[in-house]
């Protein structure tokens, strides 16, 4: 299965347990009521802060709502870090280069200088292929555990 439709499933049984339609969400979040239907037919991953958003909302790890993981013990997730600091503090920590993201993740230059100064936010599937070329979580590389 893809990131694409577990996240879509997983979304739709966070809402299913929580008694919340398409439009309810959409409010809690605030954003469009198109936006979560595409996120639960699997045809789109939702911005950075709508998944921070749902992540804080449900207090889910960001890696079972994803499908990387089946089970998380930890509830007490912390608040998300600042991507920029917390993406330079884990590529120190794992000896990753920007190099080497570049050259290995294919991502461009500046699109990684803007992750890096804050000018910019990645996509989710970013966040997922960072982490795993890292070796660490979701939930590690976004510093809500330790």
């Amino acid at each position: 299965m893809s990131i694409l439709s577990n996240f879509g499933e997983n979304l739709l049984s966070l809402m299913t347990e929580h008694s919340l339609n398409a439009p309810k969400l959409a409010k809690i979040l605030n954003t469009d009521r198109s936006n979560i239907t595409r996120y639960l037919k699997g045809e789109r991953l939702p911005t950075f802060t709508n998944f921070v958003n749902i992540l804080n909302y449900f207090n889910i790890s960001a890696d079972v709502v994803l499908g990387l993981k089946e089970f998380c013990e930890n509830k007490n997730f912390l608040p998300v870090q600042n991507f920029n600091e917390r993406l330079l503090y884990v590529m120190k920590e794992t000896k990753t280069t920007q190099y080497k993201i570049c050259k290995d993740l294919k991502v461009s230059g500046s699109s990684l200088y803007k992750w890096l100064t804050n000018e910019s936010l990645p996509s989710v599937d970013n966040i997922v292929k960072l982490s795993s070329f890292m070796g660490v979580s979701v939930d590690y590389l976004l510093g809500r555990i330790n």
